[in-house]
């Protein structure tokens, strides 16, 4: 049986995301800005704002349990179903 514990992929060539499903955190960060050193700070949302440590912009965003927070009912079991949930919060660093 094969059994996918995470989902990676990027969202319109500007943000790449990684979701671990086993343990229900979703990681965002600017496809070109992805291995730049970034301090996090918690949001009033309980969000993790990532930003570049010599310029301060927002470069990722990290939510922990976003489907338990954010989803409906089970995960869906398709990964496209999952990418176009995903999508708006990639849409929000990238702006």
């Amino acid at each position: 049986m094969v059994v996918t514990d995470t989902i990676e992929g990027m969202v319109d060539g500007t943000c790449w995301f990684h979701y671990d499903l086993a343990e229900d955190v979703l990681y965002i960060r600017l496809a070109a800005r992805r291995d730049s050193p970034a301090v996090g700070e918690e949001t009033a949302d309980g969000f993790i704002l990532l930003r570049d440590a010599e310029t301060n912009e927002p470069v990722g965003l990290t939510v922990v349990y976003w489907w338990k927070r954010f989803g409906k009912g089970a995960l869906p079991d398709s990964i496209s179903s999952i990418q176009r949930l995903i999508e708006p919060w990639a849409r929000r660093i990238a702006a």
